[in-house]
């Protein structure tokens, strides 16, 4: 494999990253704070916050990660878009509740989600072309509509670990409740019945796939392109 001079990474992505991590810090330092100095009543909270928290932290180490296992460095771009997406959900939805707060919160990720999902998917493909030469010789179409069945697959493994963690935490990943769109819920509050329940399963599933769907279009474009003017040079 060629190795290539590591890029200087732009302000922005130097700036965002520096800005979440620190925020993310001086939070997790104030939650551990009155972890151990609240009542019982908000430790169940203030435990879920953290976690929230930590879980951030690691995300931010991920491409670092993958350079280091695998010596492949993440786009700059998509860098900042991953690390965005997380904080908008574990930092903005969470813990600041923005799912609670703002109603279109959750399909706004979800949309987002296939995005990501489908950039990534084209990102590994232009990976194994440019670093291993692996010869992908399907039509750009075809590609495409793997790209975009992947991306929903992972959305249905996304809506399985919401459901396992709802049931075995009873929290409201899936928007079960009638009366709170909050992840957390309290006694008091009423859960949805019947086909009601279904709703925000599947309007996250289209979501996910719209959003691929999106990414799809645009990638095949670029990829018709390319072929015809590699065509156009042999």
């Amino acid at each position: 494999m060629k190795t290539k001079l590591k890029e200087k990474k732009p302000y922005y992505l130097i700036i965002a990253r520096k800005l979440i991590f620190w925020s993310v810090v001086l939070m997790l330092g104030i939650a551990v704070f009155l972890l151990f100095t609240r009542t019982a009543d908000n430790k169940g909270r203030l435990i879920f916050t953290i976690v929230q928290l930590v879980a951030m932290l690691f995300v931010l180490r991920i491409p670092q990660f993958i350079q280091d296992i695998y010596h492949f460095e993440i786009p700059h771009l998509l860098d900042f878009i991953l690390i965005t997406f997380a904080f908008s959900g574990f930092i903005l939805g969470d813990v600041l509740n923005f799912y609670g707060r703002i109603p279109y919160w959750d399909s706004i990720l979800h949309t987002f989600s296939g995005v990501v999902i489908a950039y990534v998917g084209f990102i590994v493909i232009q990976y194994l072309d440019q670093e291993y030469r692996i010869p992908l010789s399907v039509s750009p179409l075809f590609m495409s509509l793997i790209v975009v069945c992947v991306a929903l697959a992972i959305g249905a493994i996304w809506e399985i670990g919401e459901y396992t963690v709802d049931d075995i935490f009873k929290t409201n990943n899936q928007q079960y409740m009638e009366t709170t769109r909050s992840t957390l819920y309290d006694e008091d509050d009423i859960p949805l019945q019947g086909h009601e329940a279904l709703n925000d399963t599947m309007k996250d599933l289209m979501l996910d796939l719209a959003g691929a769907i999106g990414v799809a279009c645009i990638e095949y474009v670029k990829l018709e392109k390319k072929q015809k003017s590699q065509k156009g040079t042999n």
